[in-house]
């Protein structure tokens, strides 16, 4: 699982296919296949619980490493609280959390 700090809620929504996409996040191209079918939460703060989340179907690049997140929403995630002062936090990582 991964929490993204996302506190602008800037995420898109298609209705064609059911998805969200939420993005810029540095996360690693060698990481991302291992996140495919993982879940997701989107946090406003690090000692918040999550007001969504879901399972990772895609990522799509966009520029210096940073990629959008796209998922497939899962309504039993709404107020996960595993990122609550996560240790994944620290490190100089404030946006993205490995759970």
């Amino acid at each position: 699982m991964i929490a993204l700090h996302c506190k602008s809620q800037n995420y898109t929504y298609n209705p064609q296919t059911g998805e969200y996409t939420v993005g810029d996040w540095v996360i690693g191209k060698k990481r991302r296949p291992k996140l495919l079918g993982k879940q997701v939460i989107l946090v406003k703060s690090i000692v918040r619980d999550a007001y969504i989340g879901g399972t990772i179907v895609g990522f799509e690049p966009t520029c210096n490493r940073k990629c959008k997140v796209i998922f497939k929403e899962d309504f039993d995630l709404i107020g996960n609280a595993q990122s609550i002062r996560h240790k994944g936090w620290s490190n100089g990582r404030r946006s993205v959390c490995y759970i």
